[in-house]
């Protein structure tokens, strides 16, 4: 029995024999070194450990807070345009489906209210929904500017430059009727699918685009009352302009066919109407000067598209 003691006693001090011969030819400058090294990053790492658990802490401390003591959102759009009148915006912002008791720290719920905005027929683009912890919650977003007023089978509704139609909200911009169509009514959010009512609406859109470039006293918008689509491509009259403005005193300004239609060696481009009809109102500061406004005519004998006749 004393004999295997023995043994085991020597087995132990060689397995530990060249731990000892290992540590004992480092450096001891180079060990202390590597202790302060050692001690440094194990502290590094309890300071670490120790923030995100205060994270954590603090972050359910702030939960449990926010839950105890419910903030009640506001909802604010950012920068509205001018033309969109206040039950608009009010329309626009509860479109989102913000609600007063929403938790306010759920982050989810700015890309919910930011689709939820998508799908109201007034927005283009939402650009971001920002949550402020006084409760606050701001809307930036794109609307889509109405430019005609389409009446037709007894109905009524805006369309934006792209055709999109949008529900008749009080607005505070000229637009101008687009009359004479006979599509059916798309539902909003929808496109017009109405070869003369897009013609009508490229026309307008050709005009307001001129407009905005100019100083106010050159702008002729807002003499415009409504353009009449109704002999779109000649289908009542192939002598008649296929589209024409009328001014609010219903003075009639032939344009001529559609945009891209017109008849070559015959009807004046797109550049030269739009360059003429504003010539015209220059000229006086009114369209309603002349009994009527000829855009269409490039023959040399009648060079003056405002030729009274």
């Amino acid at each position: 029995m004393a004999a295997r003691k023995s043994t085991r006693a020597t087995k132990k001090k060689k397995s530990s024999g060249w731990i000892i011969r290992l540590f004992g030819n480092i450096d001891p400058e180079y060990w202390k070194k590597l202790t302060r090294r050692t001690s440094r990053l194990l502290a590094l790492i309890i300071m670490i450990a120790a923030a995100v658990a205060g994270l954590r802490y603090l972050e359910n401390y702030v939960q449990n807070i926010t839950r105890q003591r419910q903030v009640q959102l506001t909802l604010d759009m950012a920068n509205p345009p001018r033309w969109a009148g206040e039950e608009l915006i009010k329309q626009i912002c509860l479109s989102s489906e913000v609600k007063s008791d929403d938790f306010l720290l759920d982050e989810a719920l700015t890309e919910k209210w930011a689709q939820n905005l998508r799908n109201n027929p007034w927005v283009k683009k939402v650009n971001q929904v920002r949550k402020r912890f006084d409760g606050r919650v701001v809307i930036d977003c794109e609307l889509r500017e109405p430019i005609a007023l389409v009446q037709q089978r007894g109905r009524a509704y805006y369309v934006d430059f792209d055709g999109v139609v949008l529900p008749q909200m009080p607005i505070y911009t000229h637009v101008v009727k687009l009359i004479g169509g006979q599509s059916p009514v798309p539902a909003p959010g929808e496109s017009i699918q109405s070869e003369s009512l897009l013609a009508g609406l490229h026309v307008l859109a050709l005009i307001r685009e001129v407009d905005r470039q100019l100083p106010r006293q050159e702008r002729l918008w807002g003499q415009l009352a409504r353009i009449d689509v109704a002999n779109h491509e000649g289908r009542l009259s192939k002598a008649n302009s296929h589209l024409i403005l009328y001014t609010k005193n219903n003075t009639e300004i032939r344009w001529g066919a559609a945009v891209g239609r017109e008849r070559p060696y015959y009807e004046a481009p797109v550049k030269y109407k739009l360059a003429r009809l504003y010539q015209a109102f220059k000229n006086f500061g009114s369209l309603d000067e002349y009994s009527y406004v000829e855009l269409r005519d490039l023959r040399k004998e009648k060079t003056d598209p405002l030729r009274q006749g």
